[in-house]
Formats: structure tokens, C-alpha cells, sequence
């Protein structure tokens, strides 16, 4: 009542003042359509139901994207695929057996860009992390078993395979239950030197108790998986704004093929549409052009946000938000551009009972899609969402399936990012945020990034030329 009563005098301070009770007004629809009007929680439903994993160049993906299109067009909103192509891999029949001492299939998977070989068997030693201090004397010809969490780059397994003589590797598992977490044996799209597969903790962890027993267990491996060249697209989704200027909502379209996809990225389909779909119904006209993009390939190495970043490289992007695995949001993140901290604590703040309980940090991170954007110099936005860790506990492998997808987060999440997507639409002091090519480098190197892409063969400076 307060509110209704305080209108007709707000009318009396003139346009500013009505465009604010027009802004309000908007919010509070984005917010409770997030809720009472979701549209995005069946179609994942029906999605992951109908098609499965959406890995890259599988039908499977092609299907859902034509789901999405579908749903897309129902609503009058303008979409387009992007085409592009990337060093692709196509799983087929992977399989890791022990030999000795006695014989059993282990539960396993060929890491992505490990290529079809013959069979062939081996012994297996241990190689703990993979320094050079832990890797036996007597390693030419063996089969390495790894211990959980190593960090391998390409120049890694080179050296394990021609200095050591390693002729595969088995990865354990850093997750308990059976788990294979898939992923791939490097980003850039190149075949393994050596056939790496994925075991699970447990198993890993008997074959290590084999090998320090004197078992000398052995291990046979084989694999028709093969690294091929794939056509892939990405979908984008445009609603025009007052300036072609724009906006990027982005988010990961691909998972991987041993579950459903649900969580990574389901989430973040479901999210993109409903934001997309909401603003386009309650308020169409802003002030920057929004631009949603479901990237493709970015389980391989982040192939589809690095083409939609060539194809538009023109474009006038002035900030991106980027949803993967976004869960329940209790705080921003500015990806190291100091420019964005004050507005997200007064996006923050300015949500009432939905204020982000946690502080906005400003701490960019690897191995999603926002990267082909931060290192361009445009300000990146992701968020601190965690998903249930019962839950999320299975991403990359079998369970990820859409019973995990939580309705009432999801909805909460749209209606958060469907605000920030509507406050960043309409902040013309966005304008001019973007880093020039120095301002970038410094970021990344106060974040402590440039060793860690330099080790992974993707950081994308050259060394300036040196004076003669």
C-alpha cells in the first residue's frame, strides 16, 4: 500500500523518477516469474530424459541443441547457430584389464585425445605425483600408475613417455564411489604421446598395495576411441538492445557422455533460457544489446567460447556472465576487474532478503568458458553458487542425471541472474571497462595465472619483442 501510494507523487519528480518505478516494476517480475513461471526445470527434464549426455559431435548433442532451438522459437526469440570446427574426440570402446595377479576388468575410461591403439600389456609400476624423484630407475617399458590429482600437461606425459620409456599411465581417481570423473589428457586438441585411461580411487588404490607388495601386477590396455576433426556449433540467442553494444550470458552446452549432463552444464542451459526467455517477456527494450550464447566444446579445452570470441571479434562486449554449475548464489566474483567490485556489491545489496550473504571477491580462475573474454580485457562475472556436494559429487561421470537438479535453487539462481543480467543491461556506466592488452597481462599475472597457462600451453600473449 505504501508503495501505490507514493506513485502518483513520484509521477510529479519527473522521468527519471517513473523510469526507476518502471525499473522496480520489472524487477519484481523477473523475480517472481523466476518462481512461479519456470519453464527451464522440465525442459532440462525432458532433455536429459530423452538424449543423455551431450558430448560434443554426438547426436545426442545435436538433439538437445535442436530442443533448445525449439523452445527458442516458441517464444519469438531470434537464435542462430555459429559453426566451428575443433581437434575432436570420439569415445568408442575403452577398456583397462589386470592381468596378474589374477585377472579383472577394471572399471576405467580413455581420457579424451587418447587415440585407438592395439593391445597391449605391460607391468605397472607406481609413479606417485610424477616428479622426476618418484619415477623408478626401471621404468622403460612399464605401464605408470599416478596418484590422485596430478595436474597433466602435454610436455608432462612427453617426458614421462620419451625420457622414463612409459608406455601408458592410469590416473586414480580423486573421488570415492566408484568414480571416473572423465576429462580430457590436454586442452589443445593434440593425441596423447601415450594412452592414458581413468580408474577409480579404490582400484587405484589396490594397485598401488600390489605393486609395494613385489606382485609386480600387470596391466593390459586397449582402446577404439579415436582424436578426429568435429564441426560443432554454438547457439546464440540475441534480444536487440538500444545499442548494439552488448551483453554476453554465457554457458556450456556439452558434457561429457557418461551420465546425463544434469548439473554440468544442464544448470547452466536451464539458467540461459529462463533468464533469456523472462527478460524478453517483461522487458525487452534495454539499454545494451544481450547476447546468450550456449557454448559448445568447452569440455575439450574451451573450443566454442574461443570461436564465438574470433567470429565476434569486433563486437563491442562490454561485460560477461558466465554459468557453470551455478547452484545456490551467495556471492559474486569480479575475475580480477576491479572495476566491477562496486557494482556487484550494489547488485548485492540492493536485493533485499535475496542479498548475497557472501562478500564479492575478486579472484579469476581457470578452465571455463569466461576465459576467452577475460583475456580479451572484458570484464567477466562469475558467481560463488555452490550445488549440494551429495550432489555434486558425481559431475564428469554416471550420476550426474536430473533427479540432482534441485527445483526451487534453480528457480532462486534464475531470478538472482535474471537481475544482474537486467542491471547490467541498463548500466550505461559499463561503457569503457574493457582492458587495453597491458592492463589484461597485469591481471592475469597478479592473479598468479600466467605460469599455470604458459605450463597448459594456452597463454595467448607472445613476449614483447626485445629493443635491438
Amino acid at each position: 500500500m505504501k508503495k501505490l501510494a507514493l506513485l502518483p507523487f513520484a509521477a510529479l519528480l519527473g522521468v527519471a523518477t517513473l523510469s526507476n518505478a518502471s525499473d522496480e516494476l520489472a524487477r519484481e517480475r523477473l523475480l517472481g516469474s523466476a518462481f512461479l513461471d519456470n519453464q527451464s526445470y522440465h525442459l532440462l527434464e525432458e532433455m536429459t530424459n530423452l538424449y543423455g549426455g551431450r558430448i560434443t559431435g554426438s547426436e545426442s548433442n545435436e538433439k538437445s541443441m535442436q530442443m533448445l532451438e525449439q523452445a527458442l522459437d516458441a517464444h519469438g526469440i531470434a537464435n542462430h547457430r555459429e559453426a566451428f570446427t575443433f581437434p575432436g574426440w570420439e569415445r568408442r570402446e575403452d577398456r583397462a584389464t589386470l592381468l596378474h595377479p589374477l585377472k579383472r576388468e577394471l572399471r576405467s575410461i580413455a581420457m579424451g585425445y587418447v587415440d585407438q591403439h592395439a593391445s597391449f600389456a605391460a607391468e605397472l609400476i607406481y609413479l606417485g605425483k610424477g616428479s622426476e624423484q618418484e619415477i623408478p630407475a626401471n621404468s622403460q617399458g612399464k605401464i605408470g600408475l599416478l596418484a590422485a590429482n596430478v595436474k597433466l600437461s602435454q610436455d608432462s606425459i612427453q617426458s614421462l613417455a620419451t625420457e622414463n620409456g612409459i608406455v601408458g599411465l592410469l590416473l586414480t581417481n580423486r573421488k570415492n564411489g566408484g568414480q571416473l570423473l572423465a576429462r580430457t589428457a590436454n586442452y589443445s586438441g593434440d593425441a596423447s604421446p601415450i594412452p592414458i585411461y581413468s580408474v577409480t580411487e579404490e582400484e587405484g588404490h589396490w594397485l598401488k598395495r600390489l605393486v609395494e607388495s613385489g606382485e609386480k601386477p600387470r596391466v593390459q590396455l586397449a582402446t577404439t576411441s579415436i582424436v578426429k576433426e568435429i564441426e560443432s556449433y554454438n547457439l546464440v540467442a540475441t534480444l536487440p538492445g538500444k545499442t548494439s553494444k552488448k551483453i554476453v550470458i554465457g554457458a556450456h552446452f556439452d558434457s561429457w557422455d557418461l551420465g546425463q549432463g544434469a548439473l554440468d552444464n544442464g544448470l547452466g542451459i536451464a539458467q540461459a533460457y529462463d533468464i533469456t526467455r523472462l527478460i524478453h517477456k517483461i522487458n525487452p527494450e534495454n539499454h545494451f544489446t544481450i547476447e546468450t550464447v550456449w557454448f559448445n566444446a568447452e569440455e575439450f579445452g574451451l573450443f566454442g567460447s574461443y570461436a564465438y570470441m574470433e567470429q565476434h571479434q569486433d563486437d563491442e562486449i562490454v561485460a560477461m556472465i558466465n554459468m557453470d554449475m551455478v547452484g545456490n548464489p551467495l556471492g559474486a566474483n569480479a575475475m580480477g576487474f576491479v572495476s566491477l567490485m562496486p557494482v556487484l556489491k550494489e547488485f548485492s545489496q540492493g536485493m533485499g532478503g535475496l542479498s548475497l550473504p557472501k562478500p564479492v571477491v575478486n579472484a579469476p580462475w581457470l578452465g571455463s568458458d569466461h576465459m576467452p573474454f577475460i583475456v580479451q580485457g572484458i570484464p567477466s562475472i562469475t558467481l560463488n553458487a555452490p550445488i549440494d556436494p551429495d550432489a555434486v559429487a558425481f559431475y564428469h561421470d554416471f550420476g550426474d542425471t536430473f533427479e540432482k537438479v534441485d527445483e526451487e535453487v534453480l528457480a532462486k539462481s534464475i531470478g538472482i541472474l535474471s537481475l544482474l543480467t537486467f542491471q547490467l543491461a541498463n548500466d550505461p556506466s559499463l561503457d569503457g571497462l574493457r582492458l587495453n592488452r597491458e592492463k589484461t597481462i597485469e591481471l592475469l599475472q597478479n592473479a598468479r595465472l600466467e605460469l599455470r597457462m604458459k605450463r597448459y600451453n594456452i597463454w595467448p600473449f607472445e613476449d614483447e619483442p626485445k629493443a635491438p
